[in-house]
């Protein structure tokens, strides 16, 4: 009995202390996992709320796929039970309220107007491209036609046959002629471009209709072209008066100009028109014969009455007085001083 007491008692003991071993070893590995866990954490807190943020990107992107595919088989089964389109314009009565005036203005008006003068720029430019084109070479065909002009060409194209020579033209016979005829002479080479733009766009526009003849064309259509009124006649006398600056100054194109110019009644020169109008040499006449004479040429089928020669040397005076050929005293001195022709004289 006593051994069997004894046996009993080793066996606890044995079996207490494999307890308490294992339960030792226990407690150890549970706080080295905890340790392990606590270090984990630690380490890996950042990754872990990245992980958990990359998982509530991809649900919500799941979720919106989800939403996505529910709206198109919800619209696609409401049009498949309905058979009609998803939106109906009768549904939108209201907008017949609106100011489609205002509206269109605002939101098509100035999109709709640029594109019209796009295209209309565009046309514009596209005609005066081809019209350009084929003026220039029409202006260059009629211009080929034409011979080498000479100052020796234009001297035996004089109509008078007794021409005087520019000094023996009073200086005041001068003045008023280019006063009255062309007052930019000295300044331009042969045409006046302000005048002959201005003359074109009252011609288009229907206002008063002006010429551009300078002294200088007005030499070519007396010596060496005609009265013929085509466009070909003017090309040519443009052409010619601008040879004409090159081969011969200013003073001889005057002259040429003074000793052709037409007065009436057959007579061509200022010479022969001193002698119809006043019976004298030109180199005798005074202011006002001069200023009368110049305003002669205009229309001398018209101006062969005394009294609308005196309204047309009113005229000259004018615009003498303008330019600073003459001064004011001068001015009003002569318009209220007779200047009788020699036929008014004769009666």
């Amino acid at each position: 009995m006593a051994d069997n007491n004894d046996k009993n008692k080793l066996r606890r003991k044995r079996v207490s202390s494999t307890n308490s071993s294992r339960s030792g070893q226990a407690r150890s590995n549970r706080e080295e996992n905890k340790s392990k866990v606590r270090i984990k954490k630690q380490a890996g807190s950042g990754d872990s709320y990245y992980e958990e943020s990359s998982n509530i990107v991809d649900f919500n992107s799941r979720r919106n796929r989800n939403t996505d595919r529910y709206i198109k088989d919800r619209d696609r089964d409401y049009y498949t039970r309905n058979k009609r389109p998803l939106y109906n314009e009768d549904d939108y009565d209201d907008y017949d309220d609106y100011d489609d005036e205002y509206y269109d203005y605002e939101e098509y008006g100035p999109s709709r107007l640029k594109r019209i003068l796009k295209k209309l720029l565009l046309v514009v430019l596209v005609i005066s491209i081809i019209g350009g084109s084929a003026g220039f070479l029409y202006v260059r065909s009629v211009v080929s036609d034409m011979p080498v002009l000479t100052k020796k060409m234009v001297n035996e194209s004089y109509i008078n046959k007794e021409p005087v020579a520019l000094a023996r033209i009073p200086a005041n016979l001068q003045k008023a002629v280019v006063a009255i005829e062309d007052h930019r002479f000295y300044d331009h080479k042969g045409i006046n471009y302000k005048s002959f733009v201005r003359s074109i766009v009252n011609n288009l526009t229907g206002g008063a209709t002006q010429g551009a003849s300078t002294i200088d064309m007005q030499v070519s259509k007396n010596l060496l072209t005609s009265n013929e009124k085509t466009l070909k006649r003017k090309i040519q006398d443009m052409h010619n008066a601008r040879e004409l600056n090159k081969i011969m100054t200013k003073d001889e194109i005057l002259e040429a100009y003074l000793n052709n110019m037409y007065l009436g009644k057959s007579a061509y020169g200022v010479q022969a028109g001193a002698h119809l109008y006043f019976g004298k040499d030109v180199s005798n006449l005074t202011f006002g014969e001069c200023t009368m004479l110049a305003g002669i040429t205009n229309n001398p089928s018209l101006y062969q009455n005394y009294e609308q020669a005196k309204k047309r040397q009113a005229a000259v005076l004018l615009r003498m007085y303008k330019l600073g050929y003459i001064k004011e005293n001068v001015y009003k001195a002569q318009m209220y001083r007779d200047t009788p022709f020699k036929s008014e004289i004769d009666q």
